[in-house]
């Protein structure tokens, strides 16, 4: 006969409705570890039998704890053992619940599991996924990060379904190529991952069917490399770095409206693409016509995200766009001096793509040098020894790289006398802006959008912008015709140095008015 204590219990199950804290323990954060609940002042652990713990039970906990949705339940005690009281026995939850309370139970101190069944909750909010030691976020060796610290997945069967998982989940496209490679190794490396099983439709490696989570110490180098396609591309340009901005759509590429990005957003796809920083973003067509459809949609970026399918998506606020942003980043990420007696002396290399090569300057100048020399914090140039001085260089040569320099510098010299403000504004503090190259003054212009004023600093012309007037405002330029620059404000120097392309239409000169208050030069 069963006794009446444990009829009672199995017949009258409690559904708590109190307020209990609960928390996770020993999983290297708060969204990851052994369940525990707080009550009577004092913490203790959940146990269940494995039929009765799963992700039910666990999204309660989840949800509970602000944590995201669950990634992986275990009841056998996944995350150590507890070593008091334990509190409750679960039977089941509906998966709606409030609380994991509020789910059918024996009771408070009531069970018939011990600590090795005490149960473990993984949230979604514990996990991170990464692409490492690639060209860029969106290839490299595939890596979890749990308890606090990363590791490596591993799959035998790894392949091509594996790496769309991860590429559609780190905003990635589609994925174009993967390996799975593997040695032993004389130390241990950390397993996060293992038999995972994915169909290429998840929308996270986690939610594959995965036989073993870690992390395992391991005297094996497991490495799934994978190459996504990308989610942004710039096409029809002379390069990677500069053309019509297009996104994927599924398995296509689809044109972004030129209102539905700005300077940030061209920044974050410069650096996605593994460009320099953004020189120009215009919704002139000099890249060519788009064919087929626009994204529905606009992007909002603050300038961090590592690329652009992480800025925050908004509904479109221009209807049947027919006309595409186009963005043109400069192709160097970096510059130094190489082979001098110090950092600030010596050959100009230049930095694309991770790969140092000689600047070949066909028009190389003093107000370059000028901008260069202030952009590597080593003051103004001193002077220009003759070619092959320091050395022919290494690696591949890159052409003339003025315009590169104008990236975070100008083409023209903070202290060069290479610009000024002309057509007939109130003394040298108001005019049209003009830029001296090889001999020639010519006019930066700006597109059919606003052009942003920048607050020159020390060695520009002017320190402060109060106005810029309308189009033409003191006449029209003659020379070569300059893109507006890009500039948040506080650079050193004006940021343009590509010349508008000879497909660009009519562009309208850009009109500062300066305060004549302020030291000048």
């Amino acid at each position: 006969m069963v006794p009446a204590r444990v009829l009672g219990l199995l017949l009258c199950v409690h559904v708590c409705m109190g307020s209990e804290e609960l928390r996770l323990v020993d999983g290297g954060g708060r969204c990851a570890g052994r369940v525990e609940v707080k009550h009577q002042g004092e913490w203790g652990s959940i146990c269940s039998y494995d039929m009765q713990w799963d992700a039910r039970e666990a999204s309660v906990v989840c949800r509970q704890l602000g944590c995201g949705t669950v990634a992986h339940a275990s009841p056998y005690a996944p995350f150590g053992q507890g070593k008091g009281r334990i509190w409750l026995h679960t039977i089941f939850c509906q998966g709606t619940e409030t609380t994991l309370q509020d789910c059918s139970h024996y009771g408070w101190g009531n069970h018939f599991c011990g600590h090795e069944w005490d149960v473990g909750v993984i949230c979604t909010e514990a996990l991170e996924l990464r692409l490492a030691d690639g060209r860029g976020p969106c290839e490299g060796r595939v890596e979890m990060k749990l308890r606090g610290r990363w590791g490596t997945v591993a799959d035998g069967a790894w392949g091509m379904n594996h790496a769309e998982v991860v590429c559609q989940q780190l905003g990635c496209g589609s994925a174009a190529h993967t390996t799975f490679t593997s040695h032993i190794l004389e130390a241990h490396s950390t397993l996060m991952l293992a038999r995972v099983n994915c169909k290429g439709t998840e929308k996270a490696i986690w939610d594959c069917n995965i036989q073993s989570w870690g992390p395992y110490s391991v005297k094996t180098d497991y490495n799934a490399s994978v190459v996504c396609q990308g989610f942004s591309r710039l096409a029809g340009g002379d390069s990677e770095c500069s053309g019509r901005l297009e996104v994927r759509q599924g398995q296509t590429w689809v044109s972004v409206c030129h209102g539905h990005v700005d300077l940030m957003a061209a920044q974050v796809v410069c650096r996605e693409l593994g460009c320099g920083t953004a020189l120009a973003l215009s919704g002139a067509e000099p890249f060519g016509v788009p064919a087929g459809l626009f994204w529905n949609g606009a992007f909002e970026c603050n300038g961090t995200e590592p690329f652009l399918s992480a800025c925050t998506k908004r509904p479109p606020h221009i209807q049947n766009c027919t006309q595409p942003a186009t963005i043109i980043c400069s192709p160097y990420n970096g510059f130094r001096l190489a082979d001098g007696v110090s950092v600030c002396d010596g050959r100009v290399e230049v930095e694309a793509r991770g790969v140092w090569g000689t600047l070949c300057a066909t028009a190389w100048d003093m107000p370059d040098a000028h901008v260069l020399c202030h952009h590597l914090g080593c003051g103004s140039a001193v002077s220009l020894p003759p070619h092959g001085h320091f050395g022919m260089g290494t690696g591949m040569p890159r052409s003339d790289a003025s315009d590169a320099v104008g990236a975070s510098g100008t083409r023209a010299s903070a202290r060069g006398g290479s610009k000024q403000l002309a057509g007939g504004g109130r003394g040298r503090c108001a005019g049209r802006v003009e830029v001296y190259s090889e001999g020639t003054w010519g006019t930066i212009c700006q597109d059919s959008g606003p052009c942003r004023m920048p607050l020159l600093s020390a060695g520009q012309l002017v320190r402060t912008g109060l106005e810029a007037p309308g189009s033409e405002h003191f006449g029209p330029g003659t020379g070569t015709r300059w893109w507006c620059w890009a500039c948040a404000g506080t650079e050193d120097a004006v940021c343009t140095a590509r010349p508008v392309p000879a497909r660009l239409p009519g562009v309208a000169a850009v009109r500062p008015v300066c305060s004549g208050l302020l030291t000048c030069g």
